[in-house]
């Protein structure tokens, strides 16, 4: 406690105290609170009235400023305060503190900001000068807020929606704070819905019923309509919704601001909720949306290293996936995987695919809960080997050799471009490569390169044979890693995938392969040591069948021939 160890400042900020005009500065006494804070109880009397304050010492003075508050913690004295109760924002802050202020100092701007905002003859209210703008999403302090995304502000900003349908969710997953979504709203004239959020998102959320109504009122006095009443005289022959029943209402005033009004059935009141409205952001990512929309990333391996490069590659514009594992998340997962508690239990891909439904409206997934060399039916394999020929490029994620065998040769059957990589026990790094189409050699043959230069290397890759990373087929027991370490190295994974997506020209990978350290261990020397691998091998080419075609030609022929004539029975026997 800083006043029991400079009692030098103590003496300072008394005295200062003492200085202070009687006639305004009343009733000051001293004490410590449970936190063993310095506290200075006292009444700033003006024209305006009497106001009962206290001045809180934090332990951390005279390093950060001592906060002002009303001993009323109900009490709203100022435009310039924290909410009812809060801290008086004064002229002096965190953000132009010195050490040298004293706690009179703060005391007299107490003052000041009170005096300046005592009401004039007409008794308006005054408000005193703003020194900084507080951020809007700092000042939020209301449970129940109506955020506007983009979408649903544009659609609500239209002139030919009044009246018109909507589905209004209440998400309370934050567990405090009811968060409202323009989830849909429909079409004159049509029987349709146009959808403003995610569908995962409604699986979340309280789903109400309700009607957008555009009125020539000010948005202020929207704000205080606080009853069933109010709002049935407000809009009169135009309200038809009843007060047994639950529903939601969007006003749009006459200035074009949004009041959310959320009613429960037997209940004159109703619920408001603050209005939050998106900005307009372009792209952030930088990354060129076209080039990506309409690949098809192939991701086999939903672990840890899996789930993260999936949902970067989602943020990042990818909206076709085809996800294969047949793993479930248990506990020990939580440590890496980019699931929570909410998805213990159940399979990675699916939890997965609901988070990546949760980060784009228009994103399309096909769901495998399967394993490459499992023992599973021959017609399961045939249907995953098959969505996987249909992706742009594949990933093997799962650190099996088996698996990648299998998917290496499917990339080159069909044409598809392979990238595959894992994290090293320890963290202290990993390994990351691809094939692309008439650009790369096979799969194959810059594996052998990078198994040549491990061989050169001082002892053994700190990588498992065999298992995944953690612990797939053949339940090899999972690699130990941090969280951070797994998602620096799926950072470098997602973006040597964009990069091969993007199909940029020149690259900015000159290797097919490279080994990325994330600390001192095996063969690197520290952080950010990466060691590029060429494989000097011929490119792989797009497989042709040529003059083979012409080969069974007759067989395949028969083939058809015999279905026609069993079609052809068929229809004469009716």
């Amino acid at each position: 406690m800083w006043w029991l160890t400079d009692q030098t400042r103590l003496r300072i900020e008394r005295e200062a105290i003492e200085e202070l005009e009687a006639d305004w500065f009343q009733n000051p006494v001293w004490s410590v609170d449970n936190q063993l804070r310095l506290k200075l109880a006292f009444d700033i009397v003006i024209a305006r009235g009497r106001y009962v304050l206290q001045l809180i010492y934090h332990n951390t003075f005279p390093t950060s400023p001592p906060s002002i508050v009303p001993v009323d913690g109900a009490a709203r004295l100022s435009g310039h305060q924290y909410g009812a109760g809060g801290e008086l924002c004064l002229e002096i802050r965190n953000d132009n503190w010195t050490p040298d202020v004293t706690g009179a100092m703060m005391i007299e701007s107490a003052r000041r900001l009170l005096e300046t905002e005592t009401p004039g003859d007409d008794g308006a209210v005054v408000h005193a000068p703003s020194a900084h703008d507080l951020p809007v999403t700092l000042s939020l302090s209301d449970v129940t807020r109506f955020y506007v995304g983009p979408s649903a502000r544009l659609v609500l900003a239209a002139d030919d929606i009044d009246g018109l349908p909507m589905e209004i969710g209440i998400d309370f997953y934050s567990g405090r704070t009811f968060v409202a979504h323009v989830l849909s709203i429909g079409s004159k004239g049509e029987d349709k819905k146009q959808r403003l959020t995610p569908e995962a998102l409604r699986k979340t959320c309280v789903v109400k019923e309700g009607v957008v109504f555009v009125t020539d009122t000010p948005t202020k006095t929207l704000e205080k309509i606080k009853t069933f009443e109010a709002l049935n005289d407000l809009l009169g022959d135009r309200f038809s919704l009843t007060q047994n029943a639950h529903w939601a209402v969007v006003l749009r005033g006459s200035e074009g601001g949004l009041t959310l009004l959320c009613h429960f059935a037997d209940d004159d009141d109703l619920m408001s909720f603050t209005t939050v409205l998106a900005p307009f952001d372009g792209n952030r990512s930088g990354v060129p949306s076209a080039d990506i929309r309409e690949k098809k990333v192939g991701i086999v391996g939903l672990g840890s290293l899996g789930s993260k490069i999936a949902v970067s590659l989602a943020r990042s514009g990818v909206r076709r996936f085809e996800l294969v594992d047949g793993d479930i998340l248990n506990t020990g997962n939580l440590e890496r995987h980019d699931g929570d508690w909410r998805d213990v239990g159940r399979h990675k891909v699916e939890l997965t695919a609901h988070r990546l439904r949760l980060i784009r409206c228009d994103v399309e997934i096909g769901v495998w809960k399967s394993a490459i060399g499992a023992q599973v039916s021959s017609q399961q394999a045939a249907n995953v080997s098959q969505a996987l020929t249909f992706c742009d490029l594949i990933i093997d994620v799962t650190a099996n050799p088996d698996v990648f065998n299998h998917l290496a040769g499917l990339s080159l059957r069909h044409n598809r471009s392979l990238i595959w990589g894992a994290v090293y026990a320890g963290g202290v790094g990993g390994e990351i490569a691809r094939a692309r189409i008439n650009k790369d050699p096979s799969p194959y043959d810059i594996r052998t390169v990078i198994n040549q230069y491990y061989e050169t290397s001082d002892g053994p890759p700190p990588i498992s044979t065999g298992g995944g990373y953690d612990g797939s087929i053949g339940e090899a027991a999972p690699m130990q890693a941090t969280d951070a370490d797994v998602s620096v190295f799926a950072s470098h994974f997602s973006a040597f995938t964009l990069d091969t997506l993007i199909d940029i020209e020149p690259s900015n990978y000159d290797a097919h392969a490279y080994l990325v350290g994330l600390k001192r261990g095996w063969l690197f020397n520290g952080p950010f040591d990466a060691r590029p691998i060429i494989a000097d091998a011929p490119i792989r080419s797009t497989i042709s069948s040529g003059s083979e075609t012409t080969i069974e030609s007759d067989f395949i022929k028969s083939l058809f021939q015999g279905a026609n004539d069993e079609t052809a029975n068929t229809e004469s026997d009716d």
